[in-house]
């Protein structure tokens, strides 16, 4: 009774907070977020451009005040899944036209996470409507996890009364939603349930024909509904070695050709390939598996993608395929340094005659202070030779009293970077603290380099450092 109590309670103080949020401009979608653990945060929200690469692209940028709030405004663009993030954490949701959402950003704690991938929270939602998507999605997977908990353990026991019971659910699930208006929706139960179900490989299960037929065959591509997706995803994976050998080896061939046509043209003679727009989806999901297994000339893919990204008329493969491509650009020791700007005046590259050290790190992490002392020494002793260049992720509206101390300790160039800020992408930097060393020709030497205190191995850069002094780096 009191913990129900005090819950209510929470709730009403929070719905009055969101409330007295000021509300400024036109926009038709709203949210307004509470996140009390992250006063002065940035809060970025993205929208993901597809789902192969799971590309994201931030829309919209805020921060949380001193009340520990935060407010989201968004244009209608129909359905659309959106990703929020708070420090290292991210959450998922749906958003549709016209609706106001409160939502709580739960505490999460910040210890040795990743910030450029970082760690998925479940948000609370307070108020949702029972006719939004978040609401009936949240609902439906609430349901088939209930259901498929316990008819799992059926499967290979008692096959008979795990068919009769995916066939009940089916036909339960079919009841239900039968008068729900939203495709979007709709496709999303469709879709998974394909996935969660009919993908499970038991006794009278579907055959890839038959779920080809039922799910793919004269369905659109639905390119922006993650169900469906998901589900495409899985049905041709590793489609390469699902291929006849009439197929699969003018494919083969076609790529040692660099032949983007060609490859298509092979995809396109399967029978479980319905249409161009498959044909290159297929084609790029294809591509992006082969480009990670190493078993063809990577030059070669990375050609047939951009092919595809410049004569395809479909705006969806070519977003996918420039996504792709984004992704295989991946720096290597040796590789030129790309030349950045870290503000309008000023670009990231080592002076004639120089290297260049770079030193990416987190101020707020504990372990910052001692990290900023090591690269001290190390900047007293071989400046003569080597420019050294700290930069950090620029993640709040103020400085806390900690990071002020930390960063004052440093006597070489700084600079704070926003979240957006292509350097982050274009130097694969996932983690802090990471370190890059560059020569005056813009030949990377150390990628990842050592840093000032020992790793795993007790290896530091300072031998290096005193190598390039004495004119042999």
């Amino acid at each position: 009774m009191w913990h129900h109590l005090c819950k209510t309670m929470r709730m009403r103080i929070l719905l009055l907070l969101f409330l007295s949020y000021p509300i400024s401009g036109m926009s038709n979608t709203k949210i307004f977020g509470s996140a009390p653990n992250a006063i002065n945060q940035y809060v970025y929200v993205s929208g993901i451009e597809d789902y192969l690469t799971n590309t994201e692209s931030i829309i919209y940028t805020t921060s949380v005040n001193e009340k520990g709030q935060f407010l989201i405004e968004l244009n209608n663009s129909g359905i659309e899944e959106v990703v929020i993030r708070i420090k290292n954490s991210y959450a998922h949701l749906y958003v549709q036209n016209d609706t106001k959402y409160y939502i709580e950003f739960p505490e999460e704690s910040i210890d040795a996470i990743n910030y450029f991938s970082g760690s998925e929270t479940e948000i609370l939602f307070f108020n949702l409507d029972s006719t939004d998507i978040n609401y009936k999605i949240l609902g439906f997977e609430a349901w088939m996890d209930d259901v498929m908990a316990d008819l799992y353990i059926l499967k290979d026991v008692e096959s008979t009364k795990f068919i009769d019971g995916v066939l009940k659910f089916k036909a339960e699930v079919q009841k239900e939603y039968a008068n729900d208006t939203s495709m979007f929706f709709k496709d999303y139960v469709r879709y998974s349930l394909g996935k969660t179900i009919d993908n499970i490989y038991y006794f009278g299960a579907p055959s890839k024909e038959t779920k080809y037929d039922f799910f793919i065959k004269n369905s659109p591509v639905l390119y922006k509904n993650s169900a469906y997706m998901g589900y495409i995803n899985d049905f041709y994976d590793q489609y390469l070695f699902q291929l006849n050998k009439d197929i699969r080896d003018p494919l083969i061939q076609s790529i040692y050709n660099s032949s983007a046509p060609n490859m298509l043209q092979a995809i396109s003679f399967d029978s479980l390939v319905p249409n161009i727009e498959l044909t290159e989806l297929v084609a790029l999901k294809i591509i992006q598996q082969e480009y990670n297994s190493n078993r063809l000339p990577k030059n070669n893919l990375i050609s047939i993608t951009n092919q595809i990204r410049m004569n395809t008329t479909n705006t969806q493969s070519e977003i996918i395929a420039e996504n792709l491509i984004e992704q295989f650009y991946t720096l290597i020791e040796g590789d030129p340094f790309p030349i950045m700007k870290l503000t309008e005046e000023i670009e990231l590259k080592p002076a004639k005659n120089r290297y260049l050290y770079i030193h990416f790190f987190d101020p707020e992490n504990p372990n910052s202070l001692s990290e900023i002392l090591a690269l001290r020494r190390l900047y007293e002793k071989y400046n003569s030779h080597i420019d050294f260049v700290t930069i950090y992720l620029n993640q709040r509206t103020e400085t806390s009293v900690f990071a002020q101390r930390v960063i004052s300790g440093i006597k070489w160039e700084y600079y704070a970077l926003d979240y957006g800020h292509v350097i982050w992408k274009s130097l694969n930097i996932g983690s802090f603290p990471y370190y890059i060393l560059v020569k005056d020709n813009l030949e990377i030497k150390g990628l990842p380099a050592l840093g000032p205190t020992p790793n795993g191995v007790y290896e530091t850069i300072e031998r290096t450092f005193h190598d390039i002094k004495q004119g042999k780096g």
